[in-house]
């Protein structure tokens, strides 16, 4: 079974990033809603130490972190993040804009 077709525990971190060439675009949620407002975060390592520092805020559970693939806007993040939480990043299609 696909690992989309399983469902998260309500109260599992849920990171969406959507990338930029100079700041990636992130929400926070978990089943209850927004932890945090969006963010805008450097694509540098200090956007991913800030990242770190909100997650952390929020317990020790694992993210499950779903990246849009743009390119390659999006790499610099997906190797950190899987580096510091092997497994957890999802990379998806871009979404059409109309």
């Amino acid at each position: 079974m696909s690992v989309l077709g399983i469902a998260l525990d309500p109260s599992t971190v849920i990171v969406a990033v959507d990338p930029g060439k100079a700041f990636h675009r992130v929400w926070i949620s978990n089943g209850s809603g927004l932890l945090v407002d969006p963010m805008s975060l450097s694509v540098s390592r200090e956007g991913v130490a800030e990242l770190e520092l909100a997650l952390n805020k929020h317990g020790p559970s694992s993210p499950v972190i779903a990246i849009e693939a743009t390119g390659s806007l999006h790499r610099p993040w997906v190797a950190e993040l899987e580096r510091r939480h092997p497994g957890a990043v999802r990379l998806f299609a871009p979404v059409g804009r109309h």
